[in-house]
């Protein structure tokens, strides 16, 4: 791969993380993987250094009390955890049986073994995303809409 290519996949990758913050209202994100790591944090400059740590400053939006909760979720939840509910497949995750309906499920919800949790579209068709085990939703790590990859963790239930 090019160093014109991985700079783009990067500039990509800044975009969706500083995308994330501003729409959950995240004060800071961090993500780490090989060589690349960054953290986005509202209200610091931007800077760079030869760790490739980046910095990206993003405009203060209003105050959210459950920040820190929020953080702490992103960072406690992986794809390894016991109760995590992994997409089995590449596609595109919709939340809802249709648009402007009610969506499955909503954090902290209880769902039963068998419940509809989402749907992913792949190549046309409609997979029906099932619970695995009955328990509460306490993590949703995916949009209505946006596309999800093999592995993905969707949800958690504990």
């Amino acid at each position: 791969m090019t160093k014109k290519n991985i700079h783009k996949e990067n500039l990509s990758i800044v975009q969706e993380f500083v995308d994330m913050v501003n729409k959950d209202n995240l004060s800071e994100l961090e993500y780490e993987a090989n060589d690349f790591k960054i953290k986005i944090v509202k209200n610091i400059k931007v800077s760079y250094n030869k760790s490739q740590e980046t910095i990206v400053s993003l405009p203060d939006a209003s105050e959210n009390k459950d920040v820190s909760k929020k953080i702490e979720k992103f960072e406690k939840f992986t794809n390894k955890h016991p109760g995590a509910l992994n997409s089995p497949m590449v596609g595109t995750a919709y939340s809802a049986p249709e648009p402007g309906k009610d969506p499955f499920v909503k954090l902290n919800s209880q769902v039963s073994k068998g419940d509809t949790i989402l749907i992913i579209e792949a190549m046309k068709v409609m997979n029906t995303i099932t619970a695995p085990k009955s328990g509460k939703i306490v993590f949703i790590g995916f949009e209505d809409s946006q596309p999800v990859e093999f592995d993905q963790l969707l949800v958690v239930i504990e």
